[in-house]
């Protein structure tokens, strides 16, 4: 059996019935107005307004949860506005405003919340990151159902505005703010902080992501009074984005598609928030919603995963001058990976997507006896969902050469048993390859205008029959192995297969398909393998169409490319990579 088909029948059999039906559904691509700085700010509330929302908003989980204790089905929300506050703490970490605990179904009996026609107002503070706030989650829940909600937050979360004009002479740059739109009292000097540039029509101006190398050129100072009220200054704290406007080299190269204008926006990224969270659940399924809360991103972690994300939208509430909506999505250290099927991600401000386990950090080795260190990004020494039967993979972190393989027995804390002695020492790299979001699927999505990356460190998987449109940075299969570093993985045995790109990556040298494998030391052993690129699409990329670095095994044909600058394939340090036929649309080429 082919690569692709061998993986899209192994993905297709992970789904539950229920799951899988939704998937003979026609995707969901929502058809946005055209972006305007003159449309509304969205829906408004009066005081008496919003009390009546929040006394509707305490009636929703005791609904659900007296629905489910009776054994039926289903269960209906009223049409209507619901508002809730924003999270608490407790001793396993926040408890959203809206949570759902505990409710656990058979893959054969799923429980549905049918909220169609509902809106849920999340009242955030409007602060800075690092502080993050949280909205819809849940806990520990299994075949559990959301069909319809709408998500949005009664904050702004943001400064956006249309440029006026610029100051070349003080790094600054003059914006009129978008409606509803308020300014914080003070900014810090977090590296969350940072420039999204948009062209007047709404369509992200992709090649100046070039400047967020390094993160520091996209950074703004206090904001200053403008010229006239409902103005303000903009101080850069690097030249860079200013200078690209002047620079003949970068404007003969990108076009007017590449600069910043008078009437052109700015977004001020300042804030960062969750807006649905699934911790430790099971086969979870979203479908129909609406996630319009700003800089709010989608979170998987732990627990058996399986879930499905159907015919959603992420991004600006339609039909407003909001240009920044919700972020995209983190996937870390569940068993099996996401499925998202029709899936429309629009001006993100960080990654579309990103999926991802963790590496294990070993501390000690006594015999059949392994004691890891807590892992910083994961916030654990050993997955919380760990258990006998679990297999270990050893590396050296110098050249990713394997140090023994075995399989857990015992688990004491942050001390594994394993059935087998390993030649690993302290320091060594480990890969839980069972908590690493394996086995996910992504197909018939739209992901455009968004600020960077879909970041696929684990596998197998399939991304496929899906849209990307004007993405900052491309769609990036890595592996980095050294060091105490934390989210990890390795992306062996993915299929990219009949996608459309269209300038992905349109950046000096930027590559629509990046795949590569870092150790400390350089040449390492290849980790990346099982690699399968057929029937995409290429159009306009940065530099070559697809960068493959550190890969033994790989398949590209089918491929059809139009306006690379660059090599169309462009290798380093690998080997058995089998180039079939493909299509480069340009004579003399």
């Amino acid at each position: 059996m082919p690569p692709f088909l061998l993986a899209a029948s192994l993905l297709g059999a992970t789904l539950t019935p229920a799951q899988a039906a939704l998937l003979t559904a026609p995707p969901r691509h929502v058809e946005a107005a055209p972006f305007s700085f003159a449309a509304p700010a969205g829906p408004t509330f009066t005081d008496a307004e919003k009390e009546t929302q929040r006394a509707a908003g305490r009636t929703v989980v005791p609904l659900v949860k007296t629905a489910f204790a009776a054994g039926v089905d289903h269960v209906r929300l009223a049409p209507g506005d619901y508002r809730f506050g924003q999270e608490t703490w407790g001793p396993d970490g926040p408890i959203y405003p809206l949570e759902f605990d505990s409710l656990r179904r058979d893959d054969d009996h799923p429980f549905l919340v049918d909220a169609g026609g509902c809106t849920f107002w999340f009242d955030l503070a409007d602060d800075e990151a690092p502080t993050e706030h949280f909205c819809l989650g849940f806990r520990d829940c299994a075949n559990l159902i959301l069909r319809g909600a709408i998500l949005d937050r009664g904050t702004p979360g943001c400064v956006e505005g249309r440029i006026t004009a610029f100051d070349f002479a003080a790094h600054r740059i003059e914006i009129e703010l978008s409606p509803g739109m308020t300014l914080p009292t003070r900014f810090n000097d977090d590296l969350n902080q940072r420039l999204v540039p948009f062209k007047a029509d709404g369509t992200f101006c992709a090649p100046l992501y070039a400047l967020q190398s390094g993160g520091r050129r996209l950074r703004y100072g206090p904001l200053q009074p403008g010229s006239r009220p409902g103005r303000c200054w903009v101080p850069l704290l690097d030249p860079a984005l200013l200078d690209t406007s002047r620079d003949a080299a970068w404007l003969k190269r990108w076009g007017e598609r590449g600069v910043l204008r008078v009437g052109d926006g700015l977004s001020l990224v300042y804030t960062v928030a969750e807006s649905i969270g699934l911790r430790d659940c099971r086969h979870v399924t979203l479908d129909g919603l609406d996630v319009y809360v700003t800089k709010a991103g989608g979170s998987e972690q732990g627990g058996d995963g399986g879930h499905l994300w159907h015919n959603c939208y992420v991004g600006p509430r339609p039909g407003t001058s909001r240009w920044q909506g919700a972020d995209g999505f983190m996937f870390n250290a569940t068993r099996q990976g996401p499925t998202l099927d029709g899936v429309t991600v629009v001006h993100t401000t960080d990654d579309v997507l990103n999926i991802h386990g963790y590496w294990g950090l070993v501390q000690a080795v006594d015999g059949r006896r392994v004691t890891f260190e807590r892992n910083a990004s994961a916030g654990w020494s050993v997955p919380r969902g760990a258990v006998a039967g679990d297999r270990l993979w050893f590396y050296d972190p110098a050249d990713a050469k394997p140090v023994g393989r075995a399989t857990v027995t015992a688990i004491d804390g942050h001390t594994v048993t394993l059935d087998a002695a390993v030649a690993a020492k302290a320091g060594a790299v480990a890969e839980w390859p069972e908590h690493e979001c394996g086995e996910w699927l992504i197909q018939r999505c739209d992901f455009h205008d968004d600020y960077q990356r879909v970041l696929l460190q684990s596998g197998p998987g399939v991304l496929r029959d899906c849209h990307l449109t004007r993405l900052g940075s491309c769609v990036e299969l890595n592996s980095v192995l050294f060091g105490h570093c934390g989210e990890g993985g390795v992306p062996r045995a993915i299929t990219v297969a009949d996608n459309v790109f269209t300038e992905v990556a349109p950046t000096p040298g930027g590559a629509s398909v990046g795949v590569y494998f870092r150790a400390a030391h350089t040449p390492a052993v290849p980790l990346l393998g099982g690699l399968t690129i057929t029937g995409n699409t290429f159009t306009a990329p940065g530099g070559a169409a697809v960068f493959l670095d550190g890969v033994d095994g790989a398949v590209l044909s089918g491929n059809r490319f139009r306006g690379v600058p660059g090599d169309t394939v462009a290798m380093t340090r690998c080997r058995n990579v089998d180039i079939g036929p493909n299509m480069i649309e340009e004579p003399g080429k």
